[in-house]
This record gives structure tokens, C-alpha cells and sequence, in this order.
């Protein structure tokens, strides 16, 4: 469970550009006629940087399906996931095993509940790209600096866009071999996330039940962990990071 965690928060992150406030009528439309490939692609990321820009609060349910040669049989886990702007990030693991994953500024605590362990990972400037990378702090520009994108248009337009990404670099490639976006065609939020991982393991997730900007309790990016539960610290600051 501990190596699905890494990559988790980039789907949701990767829609949340800069805030821009942009009249109704002028907004890009991604299904506009006459776009090129290029230019479509183009339009659907300023459209969601656009929309998704205006986040201040985001929480949502989410279903995640794993499928490993470690395992027997692929597993299913359910939860949800909470964000709020700039860089308050929370998956809450419900089901099979509970975990507490949170992430705030530099520092990142996951919370293994039921094995009564959690890991504390302090980020030095020099390490921000591995954070970046394993998609702890990603937007769309960054994505697009490590992959190359393609767009599908679907004909139905009630379906979302599908955005299919590959490693532009083998350094990249030795940790994942691509991904694959699924935005809503209103809301402009990945509704699903696919990551096929350098070793053939594939973890799929689905959002439903979006919540934008409804607020959140305050303890939401709290995590009160026990005095009894043995916490380790990982300091990330002196190691090597993606460039």
C-alpha cells in the first residue's frame, strides 16, 4: 500500500493552476470548430486552468483499484480526498486499512493506522522536483515539462476529455510508465486517474460527489496521532531530486 501513495495527489493538483477570473462568454471552449489537434489540447488546458483556478476548497469521494503481480487478487479501496488552496492536501483511506495521508507546505505524514506507525517526510528546497514529481505539489505545467499529452475528444459531449501522458524522459520512465486524465466536460475536474507504474502495476482511481467550495472543518488537515504510535522522519533535504 505504502508505494500506491506516492503518486496519488497529481491528478487532482495538476487541475489547480492559477486564479483567473474570466467573463462567461470568453471563456475557452475546447470543442470551439476549426481547432487544430495542437490548439484543442491548448484550449482544454486554459480552460481548466481557468476554472479550476477559482478552487479554494475541494473535497471529494474516491475508489481506487489496484492490480499488481504482488498480488492474488486486485484490491479495492474507497476514501476521500480533501484539498484546500494553496497546498493543503488530505486522502483519507476508509476502506480496506485505514490511512492518513497529509500533506501541508514541505512536510508530508502518513498515517498507517492499523500497523500503529506513521513517516514524516521534511522537503528541502533541493528536493521540491521529487516532490513535484511524485505529486505532492504538481500542476498541469509541470506535467507537461515531464510528459507529452494527447487529447481525446469524445463524441458524446456529456463524456470527459481523455488526456493520455507519456514520459518524455527515461529517468522519468524507470518510475512510470504513463497516465491517463479523465476531466469532466463541466466542471473541468478529473473525474478518473489511471497510472501504469515502470514495474506493469496499474491503480485506477474515480471521484464522484465533488464538493467545490463549500468549505472545510477546521481540524480537516489536522492529524492527531497517538503518543503511542511510533513516528519516523524522513529527511529529504540532502537527497538527490528530479531536475
Amino acid at each position: 500500500m505504502r508505494s500506491l501513495l506516492k503518486p496519488l495527489t497529481v491528478g487532482i493538483l495538476a487541475v489547480a493552476g492559477l486564479a483567473t477570473m474570466v467573463a462567461a462568454d470568453s471563456l475557452p471552449n475546447p470543442r470551439e470548430e476549426g481547432l487544430g489537434p495542437t490548439q484543442r489540447l491548448e484550449t482544454l488546458l486554459e480552460r481548466v486552468r481557468i476554472e479550476q483556478g477559482q478552487i479554494e476548497t475541494l473535497e471529494a469521494e474516491f475508489v481506487q483499484f489496484k492490480e499488481s503481480a504482488m498480488l492474488v487478487d486486485p484490491v479495492e479501496a474507497k476514501g476521500v480526498f480533501s484539498y484546500a488552496a494553496p497546498d493543503q492536501v488530505r486522502w483519507e483511506y476508509l476502506q480496506p486499512n485505514p490511512i492518513s495521508l497529509l500533506i501541508q507546505g514541505d512536510e508530508m505524514t502518513t498515517w498507517y493506522q492499523d500497523l500503529d506507525q506513521a513517516e514524516k517526510v521534511q522537503v528541502g528546497r533541493q528536493s521540491r522536483k521529487v516532490l513535484e514529481y511524485l505529486g505532492a505539489g504538481s500542476t498541469m505545467d509541470d506535467l507537461l515539462e515531464y510528459f507529452t499529452v494527447t487529447l481525446t475528444l469524445p463524441n458524446d459531449t456529456t463524456q470527459p476529455y481523455k488526456l493520455e501522458l507519456d514520459p518524455r524522459f527515461a529517468r522519468v520512465a524507470k518510475r512510470l510508465q504513463g497516465m491517463a486524465i479523465w476531466i469532466d466536460a463541466e466542471q473541468y475536474l478529473p473525474v478518473r486517474l489511471r497510472y501504469l507504474e515502470a514495474d506493469g502495476d496499474v491503480t485506477d482511481y474515480t471521484f464522484r460527489n465533488f464538493r467545490v467550495n463549500r468549505g472545510l472543518p477546521d481540524n480537516r488537515f489536522e492529524l492527531e496521532i497517538p503518543s503511542s504510535v511510533d513516528v519516523r522522519l524522513i529527511d529529504l533535504s540532502h537527497r538527490a531530486g528530479l531536475r
